[in-house]
């Protein structure tokens, strides 16, 4: 990886640079001054501008720039890690990452991928089953038809969720908005693999690991379904802003399911997650 300093040179999208950084926070109240706006290039190519943020104005500073995502080519990301950090290789075993991952991981279809996992984490579930009995009240879950039938009716809106919820940030005021080189968010962990991480991430008995293209595929679908994108990133942790979340229960149902497959980690049971989170706007990840 190389850090490349203060500023970056023009792309051929719109020649954003940490002057143009600066001028447009600048335009919408916000002091950015040029000099505080850091840059680097992962190992594979792929750029990342940041400027600290405080914590309060994140959400609206976040919004600014993804609205602007079309014109410069470039996708924001609230995080408490600057540039450098994010343009570094935090899991090599993940392979390679930049353009040639995020075509491959393109390439696929995303519910596919998205109905392998699933099948995955079920098969891992059903085998550590006490007994018959116990994987009967697995299948209830894990079975959106079966699962739906348990859940509350279709809501008239998304509850309204907690994007900071349970992030250990401690009491300091900033983080930093960085700007990834992509169109959207679920191209970023192809793009910068290990972002997010999910090291305990293990389906017995197919051996299967989670990787960058499941990453994508999970957050493309969402984004297509319910208008998920990314809006924090930290290793193991992510959270995502949900414009349209399943109101009714057979979605609701099958998000839950797909949710408790990517990241089953301090989740509640699933009718609960069906029934809250799941129905939000707010949807939080940790792989422990």
């Amino acid at each position: 990886m190389t850090t490349t300093g203060a500023r970056v040179p023009n792309d051929d999208r719109g020649g954003l640079t940490a002057g143009a950084v600066s001028a447009l926070m600048s335009a919408h109240g916000f002091a950015v001054p040029p000099q505080n706006v850091r840059s680097a290039v992962s190992a594979h190519g792929v750029r990342v501008m940041g400027f600290p943020v405080r914590r309060s104005d994140a959400r609206a500073v976040w919004q600014l720039w993804l609205d602007r995502r079309d014109d410069t080519g470039w996708y924001p990301v609230v995080t408490p890690r600057e540039p450098a950090a994010l343009a570094s290789d935090p899991a090599p075993r993940l392979g390679p990452g930049g353009r040639a991952t995020l075509a491959a991981a393109l390439a696929r279809d995303p519910e596919a991928v998205v109905g392998e996992v699933v099948a995955a984490a079920v098969r891992d579930t059903l085998a550590k089953a006490a007994d018959e009995e116990d994987a009967e009240e697995w299948l209830d879950e894990l079975i959106p038809e079966r699962l739906a039938g348990a859940l509350r009716a279709e809501a008239a809106l998304p509850e309204e969720g907690d994007l900071w919820e349970d992030l250990p940030l401690g009491t300091a005021p900033e983080l930093w908005l960085c700007l990834v080189e992509a169109e959207q968010g679920h191209e970023i962990p192809a793009l910068l693999p290990g972002f997010p991480d999910a090291p305990n991430w293990w389906s017995e008995p197919t051996g299967r690991l989670l990787l960058p293209a499941d990453h994508v595929a999970f957050l493309r679908s969402w984004h297509e379904r319910f208008g998920a994108d990314l809006f924090f990133l930290d290793g193991s942790r992510m959270r995502l802003v949900v414009r349209r979340p399943p109101l009714g229960p057979a979605a609701a149902a099958r998000a839950a399911v797909e949710r408790f497959a990517y990241c089953s980690d301090r989740l509640p049971d699933l009718p609960v997650l069906a029934d809250g989170e799941v129905r939000s706007t707010a949807w939080k990840f940790w792989w422990d």
